[in-house]
């Protein structure tokens, strides 16, 4: 039902095109002039929103894009059910380093869920902290330094108490369940390069609705 309305307005806005993933279907404005998309986009959203009034599902606007997913399914879901798989594959070893990194509103979800595997998954003391750390929105992240994330051995770790290996990263300076930020999508490519000991740097990457595949009516 989604899929007629968002190819309509794919031909009428140049640059625009549908997204489909295995979970979502979306609408990209990202390279389209930015006051026609913006504009469109909100006619979009209400069109969708009649068209689809009787399915399970919600509406998340993000930067140039409309997207549509079911209720249930947030990526603080999806984050926690990986950690979780991870933990059970390695039985007593734990996990030893986590590093969630994510630029949006809807990416909150995410650095609540590492708070709340960290606090299932450690001594009291550490689910204290866990669970008061991620209550601690409104309060400003600190800027995460590249040399943080450096891995160490395993051996080298501390305890399984001590959240020292866990980093929720925020892009951008604001507001955030995050416990770091960095300052632009440039610096998350940087660092992860910096953690593999590669040196040289990247510029300005685009977003990453504009490289994936499963582009159709663009």
């Amino acid at each position: 039902a989604a899929l007629p309305v968002l190819a309509k307005y794919t031909a009428r806005a140049n640059g625009s095109y549908v997204k489909l993933t295995s979970s979502s279907i979306g609408w990209s404005y990202f390279s389209c002039d930015p006051e026609w998309g913006s504009t469109l986009a909100s006619t979009v959203l209400s069109e969708l929103e009649t068209v689809l009034v009787g399915f399970d599902v919600r509406f998340v606007t993000l930067k140039g894009v409309v997207e549509v997913v079911p209720k249930m399914l947030n990526k603080g879901l999806v984050v926690k059910n990986i950690l979780g798989q991870v933990r059970d594959m390695e039985e007593d070893h734990g996990t030893d380093f986590i590093l969630c990194v994510g630029d949006d509103v809807s990416d909150e979800k995410m650095f609540t869920a590492v708070f709340s595997f960290l606090a299932e998954s450690h001594s009291p003391q550490q689910s204290l902290l866990a669970a008061t750390a991620a209550l601690q929105l409104g309060q400003p992240p600190q800027q995460l330094p590249l040399q943080t994330t450096e891995r160490q051995p395993s051996s080298a770790l501390s305890s399984k108490s001590d959240s020292s290996y866990a980093y929720t990263v925020t892009v951008g300076k604001k507001a955030s369940h995050a416990s770091y930020y960095v300052n632009g999508a440039e610096d998350v490519a940087n660092l992860l390069m910096h953690m593999t000991g590669q040196t040289s740097r990247i510029g300005r990457r685009g977003m990453s609705w504009d490289t994936e595949e499963n582009e159709i009516f663009s």
